[in-house]
């Protein structure tokens, strides 16, 4: 345990707020650590030379409590509330801009098909596959077209 933590558990030890499982090893600190056991030993001898205050009078509390709420600064209003409905329009444009603008991209074609490994393919589509897998976007677009006039 470091010497810092340990000085913090003496203060703990000396109010009465020190939880037990803690005692021990603040107990094998102390053993080995002589500069806590003076900074133990400097707390409880300043204890027995500082007597205890007694209690303010609620009158003395009730004057601090007033002197208090009149030096307090007066609370200044949030203009920010004002712009919440702007900022929150604001908001969704940008949102939905930024969707917008991730789905468009300039060198693609209008439709993409993805197709994962997992899915089966019939044989004769796999002869597609194969024959069409060397082709360029363009050319596979310009395929279908030509596929497409002349079923019609």
């Amino acid at each position: 345990m470091k010497c810092r933590k340990a000085e913090k558990l003496v203060l703990l030890q000396d109010s009465g707020e020190l939880a037990a499982k803690l005692g021990g090893a603040l107990a094998a600190h102390l053993h080995d650590c002589e500069p806590c056991r003076r900074f133990q030993h400097a707390l409880i001898k300043s204890r027995s030379i500082f007597l205890p205050m007694e209690e303010p009078s609620a009158a003395v509390l009730n004057n601090i409590k007033r002197e208090a709420r009149l030096r307090a600064a007066e609370p200044v209003s949030a203009r920010i509330l004002y712009w919440k409905p702007a900022l929150a329009t604001a908001a969704a444009v940008m949102v939905g801009l930024g969707l917008f603008l991730s789905n468009v991209r300039p060198n693609r074609t209008g439709v993409e098909l993805v197709m994962s490994e997992t899915q089966l393919l019939d044989t004769s589509d796999q002869v597609v596959s194969v024959m069409y897998s060397g082709l360029s976007e363009d050319d596979l677009a310009f395929n279908f077209l030509m596929t497409y006039e002349e079923g019609s």
